[in-house]
């Protein structure tokens, strides 16, 4: 590992700044986030990264509608044969 890098990794370690994010605060900011767009990619990053469910976004005030939207990324309902027996019901 080259000087420069040591360097930075160590400023980055003794840094007084350092963000502590805890679980509470990304769901806070997940959903101030979806709230206001429904699309937001920094959310979707952020439920995938701290594994929020959907009742704990829906018990912080999301609405059902854009749970629904989430049902890929949350439920992992978007498997193939999943989508399959979906259209198989409904025709």
């Amino acid at each position: 590992m080259g000087k420069s890098k040591q360097r930075i990794i160590a400023k980055a370690k003794n840094d007084k700044f350092q963000l502590n994010f805890t679980r509470q605060d990304a769901l806070a900011s997940v959903i101030e986030d979806l709230t206001y767009n429904p699309a937001s990619i920094s959310a979707k990053k952020m439920i995938t990264l701290f594994g929020l469910t959907a009742e704990e976004l829906s018990e912080a005030g999301l609405s059902y509608e854009i749970l629904r939207s989430l049902d890929c990324l949350i439920g992992n309902f978007c498997s193939y044969n999943y989508t399959q027996s979906i259209k198989q019901i409904k025709s």
